[in-house]
C-alpha cells in the first residue's frame, strides 16, 4: 500500500505541476494580453492628444494666414493709394512746370516780336535776347 499511495502522490504532484505550468502559462498568456491592450490604449490616447494639439495647431496657423492676408490686402490697398497720389502729384507738378515753361516761353516770344515790330525793328535788341538764352545755364527736360 505504500507504494500505491507513493504513487498516488507522485502522480498527484505531477498533476499539480502540470496544471500549475498550465495555469501559469494560461494567466501569463492573458497577462500579456491585458498588457498589449493597456499598452495598445494608452497608445491610442497618445495618438489622440497629438491629433488634438495639431489639429489645435492648423487652426491657429490657418487663423494666422487669414490675419496676414488682411494685413497683406490692406498694405497693398495703402500702397496703391499713396502711389496714386504721388502720380497724381507728379501729373500736377509737371503740368505745372510745363506751364510755367510755356508762359516763359510765350513772354520771351512777344518780346521779341515787340523787339521786331518796332520801328525801326530793333533787330541787336533780339538777337542779343536770343544769345542770352542760348549761352544760360540749359537744365535737362
Amino acid at each position: 500500500m505504500s507504494a500505491v499511495v507513493t504513487t498516488v502522490i507522485a502522480a498527484l504532484s505531477a498533476f499539480a505541476a502540470l496544471a500549475s505550468l498550465f495555469l501559469y502559462l494560461y494567466f501569463g498568456r492573458r497577462s500579456d494580453l491585458a498588457a498589449a491592450r493597456e499598452e495598445a490604449l494608452a497608445l491610442a490616447e497618445t495618438r489622440r492628444q497629438v491629433i488634438r494639439d495639431l489639429q489645435g495647431r492648423l487652426e491657429s496657423l490657418e487663423r494666422q494666414h487669414k490675419q496676414g492676408k488682411a494685413d497683406c490686402r490692406r498694405r497693398i490697398r495703402e500702397l496703391q493709394s499713396a502711389l496714386d497720389k504721388t502720380r497724381r502729384q507728379a501729373r500736377e507738378e509737371a503740368y505745372r512746370t510745363q506751364h510755367f515753361y510755356a508762359s516763359a516761353f510765350s513772354d520771351l516770344l512777344n518780346d521779341l516780336r515787340r523787339d521786331l515790330e518796332r520801328m525801326p525793328p530793333d533787330v541787336d535788341a533780339a538777337l542779343t535776347r536770343i544769345r542770352k538764352l542760348l549761352a544760360g545755364p540749359r537744365t535737362a527736360a
